[in-house]
């Protein structure tokens, strides 16, 4: 059998990569944003692949029998970023589940959060992560989700959060949302389990909850870390949630990036705990408390060298950009990509024309010969819910490998998202960012309340 891994360079990826080395016969694909040398083992093979390009998965999973989905978008992924990690998770769900279905994938396993019992006011992340299993299971036939809470072990960045307030704070206020009740979970648990999953056809289309055999609260899990570390802290508790300055003093004392640090604070004023009727225990390996958990991620704490990944801008100032919009009801992406063509210059009366010439789109200023971009429709890249446009040229566009605008529809056709890829400015970098990129979004806002209107035209009207 041959499994292949997207996020097989991350924390989880690494150690389950591991795991099915040492304990089963299968080979490995390692999907990554950069090709790796493949001197682990001769049973992986390092495959570059870029998760926001359906035919790089394509590529990617290529003639694997199951694929393992570990991502989560939490860094940005271009020189300049317009979208929320939330329309980055979405995008490269969908992506994904095009691919293993085209590729027709025997199954697909997600590990994503735990969810708590009441949905109402879920935070970002956990709505994300709902809607992340949403796209895949809409996707593909035989999945497994699996969904954990804080996944303990050196290389977590969750759990490296925790040790360092520890470790940096003398006294350490603790908020009320402290006392909420968590289960987390060894990384080498969490491996096991997959790697059980995989073998047996009576897990498709199920979701199990991973997590020690019991809960403890943070407050007193931060003194399980204390101990265990031999670092004696003061520990005061506040009756006040204090989400907001949480998010704010986690980020600086721990030394985690914002956009990593702050959506997970914001899920802890939810209590996350397995349900116990879907809790999957590994059969092969003893389950542990919340105690041994953090007891074992300890073990080598001497030896730690953890540092929080930085995103470094890209040297080649490329800027990707995602908006989502309600998908007027009886659209679908074909419908949206033309309705786009014809919005445009009526908005921008009289400085936008948009001439369409077959296969080609041209953007232009004032005249016809005045090109601002030039797009090349992909009849073959196309689908009547997805329609690709590649960025062939035009004043406001530099030299263009991998440039791209899409239109297409994710959440049972419910919802749009509009996106360009790679896109790289012909105008200096300063001058593009307070210009055109303001101008995009400006234009693209107006656009989804063209389609809210549409919409409700569309109701009254019985469509």
């Amino acid at each position: 059998m041959k499994i292949a891994i997207a996020g097989a360079s991350g924390f989880i990826g690494k150690n389950l990569i591991q795991e099915i080395l040492l304990n089963t016969n299968y080979d490995i694909i390692a999907l990554s944003r950069s090709l790796k040398e493949n001197n682990q083992s001769e049973r992986i093979e390092w495959r570059k692949c870029d998760l926001f390009s359906v035919l790089d998965i394509e590529k990617g999973i290529e003639g694997a029998d199951c694929v393992i989905y570990l991502v989560h978008s939490m860094q940005p992924s271009a020189r300049l970023d317009q979208a929320s990690f939330e329309d980055y998770d979405l995008m490269l769900a969908d992506n994904f589940g095009r691919a293993a279905r085209k590729l027709r994938i025997k199954k697909t396993i997600y590990l994503g959060g735990l969810i708590p019992e009441n949905t109402n006011d879920l935070s970002r992340h956990l709505i994300s992560r709902l809607e992340v299993e949403r796209s895949l299971s809409e996707n593909i036939d035989n999945y497994t989700f699996l969904r954990a809470g804080l996944i303990m072990g050196e290389g977590g960045s969750s759990f490296h959060i925790l040790l360092n307030l520890v470790r940096r704070l003398p006294i350490l206020v603790c908020p009320s949302w402290t006392q909420n009740q968590t289960s987390p979970i060894h990384i080498s648990q969490v491996t096991r389990s997959i790697c059980e999953i995989i073998k047996s056809e009576e897990h498709f289309n199920k979701t199990y909850d991973l997590s020690s055999k019991d809960t403890l609260s943070y407050y007193n899990m931060l003194k399980l870390v204390a101990k265990y570390a031999k670092i004696n802290r003061i520990f005061m508790h506040v009756p006040i949630a204090l989400i907001w300055f949480s998010k704010l003093w986690v980020s600086v004392f721990s030394g985690a990036p914002r956009k990593l640090a702050y959506p997970l604070v914001e899920s802890l004023k939810h209590t996350l705990l397995p349900k116990k009727e879907n809790t999957y225990f590994p059969k092969t390996m003893e389950a542990l408390t919340v105690e041994e958990t953090v007891k074992k991620s300890l073990e080598n704490i001497d030896n730690f060298s953890y540092k929080f990944t930085r995103y470094r801008p890209s040297k080649r100032k490329t800027v990707r950009s995602v908006q989502r919009a309600d998908l007027p009801k009886g659209m679908n992406a074909e419908d949206l990509a033309k309705e786009y063509m014809q919005w445009l210059p009526k908005f921008l009366n009289p400085f936008i024309l948009v001439k369409v010439d077959e296969t080609w789109v041209y953007f232009c200023f004032l005249h016809p010969k005045i090109k601002l971009l030039i797009l090349k429709w992909s009849p073959n890249r196309s689908t009547i819910d997805r329609q690709l446009f590649y960025i062939r040229g035009g004043l406001l566009a530099a030299k263009q490998d991998r440039g791209r605008l899409e239109f297409r529809e994710v959440l049972n056709s419910t919802t749009t998202l509009s996106a360009i890829h790679e896109f790289y400015p012909s105008l200096p970098w300063y001058i593009y960012r307070y210009t055109q990129a303001i101008v995009h979004l400006f234009v693209m806002y107006f656009f989804g309340k063209h389609l809210e209107r549409l919409a409700k035209k569309r109701e009254k009207n019985g469509n």
